[in-house]
């Protein structure tokens, strides 16, 4: 279960950075215009639902 939560955290953190990367840089503006710009953003909240979810997964296997 560590394991799996340790493997989502990194999976989360990898979203996070994609989700900044889309929104606050000139390139992932570019690259996500308009409309578009929803996909970076609806993946950096998913990879914060995750990172609480691997949290949550960690506590859990510590008890």
């Amino acid at each position: 279960m560590k394991l799996l939560a340790i493997v989502l955290a990194v999976a989360a953190v990898a979203g996070m950075l994609f989700g900044w990367w889309g929104l606050e840089t000139v390139s992932g503006r570019r690259r996500f215009d308009e409309m578009a710009g929803m996909i970076p953003l609806f993946v950096g909240y998913g990879s914060v639902v995750l990172l609480l979810v691997a949290a949550l997964f960690y506590w859990w296997a510590g008890r």
